[in-house]
C-alpha cells in the first residue's frame, strides 16, 4: 500500500531527509559546473549560481510557513547574519563579476540553473499534489515525465540560440540526465514529501519548553543540526572537485554516481548486516560514522596534495560511507526520540516532531549550503572561478574542507553526549506499552528519567577498554542461543569466578546487558587495596614482591572506575544488615528491566585450602543470593529466570547452561535448590566430578 504525504513525515537520512544534500541536487550541481566549463571556462562559477538559488529556494520554504519566527533566537540571528552575507556575494556574482566576462553568457549559465531548480521543485509539486488527491503511481511519474519534456524543451531553445551546436546538444543530454537523475529517485520513493507544517511546531523547540529540559532530545537536536550542516558542506566540497578534475560531462558524473550512489549503497548493504543492525547501537554508529568522515577528509587532503586522483576519489568514497553511516544512525535516532518525547511530554508529538524536524534539517541544509556559497563565491571572484586540477588543493579545498572538518569535529564530542543506547530505547517502549495498557512501573520510570530527562552521560571509555581487552582474554561463547528472555522479566546470570577470570571475561563476551553484583570492598577505595592484594595479587607468583603493592593500588582504582562504569551493584556479604540493600536495589533494578549477573562462590568457606576464589573449577557456594528471585517475585508477580554460565580459563570458553526458575509453590527450601542445580551445571560444563554440593 502506497505511503501518504501525511505518513511519510518521519525523515531519513543520507538522500531522503527533507532540506538534505540528496544525490540528485548534487548532479544538479555538478551539471551547473560543467555547463559553466563549457560556456565560460569557469566551473565555480555555475556552482555558485546554482547554490544561490538552493539557499534562496530554501530561504523562502523556511519564511513561507512563518517557521522561521519560531526559530530559537540563537538560530535566528546565524541565519540572518549568514544571508546577509550570502546576498552581497550573490550580488558580487551577479553583477560586479559579469564585468570581466561576457554578461549573457552568466546569466545563460545562472537561467539553466534556474531552470534546473524549478524542474526538481516542480516535480516535489506534482508528486505531493498527485498523492493528496489519489492519483496513481504510474499516473504521477507520467506527469513527471511530461514536465521533464517540457523542461528539456526549454533547455533546448536556450541553448540552440545561443550555443553553437555541438555545445548544445552536450548541454542538452547533460540536462537530460539530470531529469533521469531525478526520475529515478522517485522510483523506490526514496525522497520523501515533507507533510504540511504544523502550526506551532517549532514550538516544541522553544528555549524555556518542557520539552527543552529533556537532555536527550536536547543533545539529539544539536548533533542532527551540526551534522546536516557538515555533509552539506562536505558533499558541495566532493562534487566541487569531482567537477574540478574530471575531464567531461560523462566521465564526471561517472566518477561521482561511484564515489557517491555507489559507496553509499556498499554502505548501507553493510549496515544491514545482523552484526550491525542487533549489536551497534544507532549512537556508537553514528560515532563511528563521524570518525570515517573526519578520517576520510584528512585522508583526501595529504592524497590531493600529492597529486594522486585515485587516492583522492576514494578517499572521497570513504568519505560518503562514513555520510551515509551518519545519517542512517541519525535516521534510527529520530525514530527513538519520538519514543522519548512520548515519555517525556505524556502523549505523542509525531506530526508536530514531523514538521519540526523537516524545518530544522531544512534551516540546517540552508546554512551549510551558505557556507558552501560564501566559499565559491570567494573563489570566484579571487581566481576568476577558472582552477586548474593542479591548484584544486590550492584554491578551493581549504575553503570548502576546513569548514566541513571543523563542523564533524564539533559533532564528534555532542555525539559522545548522547544518553540513548539499544537497552534505553527497549526500556522507553516497554514503560510506554506499560503506560497504553493503564499499567506503571515506577522503578522503570525513575531509572528513564535519570537517563534521558537529567544529564547523563554514556560512558564509552569503558567500551573502548572491552574492545581493546577482548583479543587478549578471548573466549568462545558457547549456548548463548539457548537463552529465551521472557517479555518483562529479567534474567539472573550466575558465573564461577576463577580468580579475576570470570567477571573479566563475562564482562567482555556475554551477549547480553547486565549490571553485575561486585564485592563492597572493591567499590569502597580505603578497602578494596586491601581485599584485592589478599584475595588476588598476593596469589600470582610472576609478579615481584616489590611491585605487588603498587600493582594492587593502580588495579584498584582501574577497578572502581570500571564498576561504577559498569553500573555495578555493592554486595555488603559481612554486613547482614546493609545485604538488605543490596537486595533492594537488586530488586528495583530487575523491575526497571535491568538483568543481573551474580558471581556466588564462597571465598572463605571452610573446605578451601587457602581463602580466595579457586582459579581453576566451581568453589562453595553461598545460598542467599537465590533470595533475589524471591523478592522480586514478592514485588512483580514474575519468576526470574536463573541462567548458570562456567567460564573456562583454560579452554578459553564461556558456556551457557540449562536454565531454572525461581518457584514460588516450592516447599522446601527453594534458594538451596538453585543454588544446587546451578552449580552442579557448572560443574558438568566444566566436566568436573560432581561433590555431592558441597559448599552449599
Amino acid at each position: 500500500m502506497e505511503q501518504t504525504a501525511q505518513t511519510q513525515g518521519r525523515p531519513v537520512v543520507a538522500g531522503s531527509l527533507p532540506g538534505l544534500a540528496s544525490f540528485n541536487h548534487l548532479f544538479q550541481y555538478l551539471f551547473c559546473m560543467l555547463a559553466s566549463t563549457a560556456i565560460l571556462s569557469r566551473p565555480i562559477l555555475g556552482g555558485a549560481l546554482y547554490m544561490i538559488g538552493q539557499v534562496t529556494v530554501l530561504f523562502s520554504k523556511l519564511l513561507m510557513p512563518g517557521d522561521f519566527f519560531h526559530l530559537p533566537r540563537r538560530l535566528r540571528v546565524t541565519a540572518i547574519i549568514l544571508a546577509a552575507l550570502s546576498a552581497l556575494f550573490a550580488l558580487g556574482v551577479l553583477l560586479i563579476y559579469p564585468l570581466a566576462v561576457e554578461l549573457p553568457l552568466v546569466w545563460l549559465v545562472f537561467a539553466l540553473a534556474c531552470l534546473l531548480i524549478v524542474m526538481s521543485e516542480w516535480t516535489k509539486l506534482i508528486v505531493m499534489g498527485g498523492q493528496r488527491r489519489g492519483l496513481h503511481w504510474v499516473r504521477r511519474m507520467v506527469r513527471v515525465v511530461e514536465m521533464m519534456l517540457f523542461t528539456c524543451g526549454v533547455a533546448a531553445l536556450i541553448l540552440f540560440f545561443s550555443q553553437p551546436a555541438q555545445t548544445a546538444w552536450y548541454l542538452l543530454g547533460g540536462y537530460a540526465l539530470c531529469c533521469l537523475f531525478r526520475l529515478i529517485t522517485l522510483l523506490p520513493r526514496r525522497e520523501e514529501i515533507i507533510p504540511p507544517r504544523e502550526e506551532g511546531a517549532w514550538q516544541l523547540m522553544e528555549e524555556g519548553h518542557q520539552l527543552a529540559q529533556v537532555n536527550a532530545y536536547r543533545v539529539f537536536r544539536s548533533v542532527m543540526l551540526i551534522t546536516i550542516i557538515a555533509l552539506q558542506v562536505t558533499m558541495i566540497m566532493i562534487f566541487t572537485f569531482i567537477g574540478t578534475t574530471a575531464n567531461s560531462l560523462f566521465s564526471s558524473l561517472l566518477i561521482a554516481f561511484v564515489c557517491a550512489v555507489v559507496a553509499q549503497w556498499l554502505t548501507e548493504l553493510l549496515l544491514r548486516r545482523p552484526l550491525f543492525m542487533h549489536r551497534m547501537a544507532p549512537s556508537s554508529t553514528l560515532i563511528y560514522g563521524l570518525m570515517l568522515w573526519l578520517l576520510s577528509l584528512a585522508s583526501f587532503v595529504l592524497r590531493t596534495l600529492s597529486g594522486n586522483l585515485v587516492f583522492s576519489y576514494l578517499s572521497l568514497a570513504l568519505c560518503t560511507s562514513g555520510v551515509t553511516m551518519s545519517g542512517r544512525a541519525l535516521q534510527t535516532l529520530e525514530r527513538d526520540m519520538r519514543d522519548v518525547v512520548h515519555f517525556a511530554m505524556g502523549e505523542k508529538q509525531d506530526k508536530a516532531l514531523d514538521s519540526a524536524h523537516a524545518a530544522l534539517s531544512e534551516y540546517a541544509a540552508m546554512i551549510g549550503r551558505m557556507i558552501a556559497l560564501l566559499a565559491l563565491t570567494l573563489i570566484t571572484l579571487i581566481s576568476g572561478g577558472t582552477i586548474t586540477p593542479t591548484s584544486v588543493s590550492v584554491s578551493v579545498q581549504p575553503l570548502l574542507l576546513l569548514p566541513a572538518a571543523a563542523l564533524v569535529l564539533a559533532a564528534i564530542p555532542v555525539a559522545f553526549r548522547l544518553p540513548i543506547d539499544k537497552q534505553v530505547v527497549e526500556k522507553t517502549r516497554t514503560f510506554l506499552r506499560l503506560q497504553e495498557n493503564g499499567e506503571t512501573n515506577i522503578p522503570l520510570q525513575k531509572q528513564l528519567e535519570d537517563l534521558v530527562v537529567k544529564v547523563h552521560k554514556r560512558r564509552y571509555g569503558i567500551k573502548l577498554i572491552i574492545l581493546i581487552l577482548r583479543p587478549f582474554f578471548y573466549s568462545k561463547v558457547i549456548g548463548a542461543n539457548t537463552v529465551t528472555p521472557e517479555r518483562d522479566v529479567s534474567i539472573i546470570f550466575t558465573c564461577n569466578h576463577g580468580e579475576m577470570w570470570g567477571p573479566v571475561v563475562t564482562n567482555l563476551f556475554i551477549p547480553f546487558s547486565f549490571r553485575p553484583w561486585v564485592i563492597n570492598e572493591i567499590a569502597v577505595p580505603e578497602d578494596s587495596s586491601t581485599y584485592l592484594y589478599n584475595n588476588t595479587i598476593k596469589r600470582q607468583r610472576w609478579i615481584p614482591e616489590r611491585l605487588k603493592w603498587p600493582a594492587t593500588r593502580l588495579t584498584t582504582a582501574f577497578l572502581i572506575w570500571i564498576m561504577e562504569s559498569l553500573n555495578s551493584i555493592p554486595v555488603y556479604r559481612d554486613d547482614p544488615y546493609a545485604l538488605i540493600k543490596t537486595f533492594r536495589e537488586t530488586a528495583v533494578a530487575m523491575e526497571a528491566g535491568d538483568n543481573i549477573l551474580i558471581f556466588p562462590e564462597n571465598p572463605n568457606h571452610e573446605t578451601l585450602p587457602q581463602p580466595g576464589y579457586v582459579k581453576e573449577g566451581v568453589g562453595p557456594f553461598f545460598s542467599g543470593f537465590a533470595m533475589v528471585g524471591q523478592i522480586y517475585y514478592q514485588r512483580t508477580g514474575k519468576c526470574a529466570q536463573f541462567y548458570p554460565i562456567y567460564a573456562d580459563k583454560k579452554n578459553h570458553t564461556l558456556t551457557f547452561g540449562q536454565m531454572t526458575r525461581w518457584n514460588p509453590d516450592n516447599d522446601g527450601d527453594e534458594k538451596e535448590r538453585i543454588a544446587r542445580h546451578l552449580r552442579r551445571e557448572m560443574l558438568r560444563m566444566g566436566g568436573l566430578p560432581d561433590e555431592e554440593d558441597a559448599g552449599i
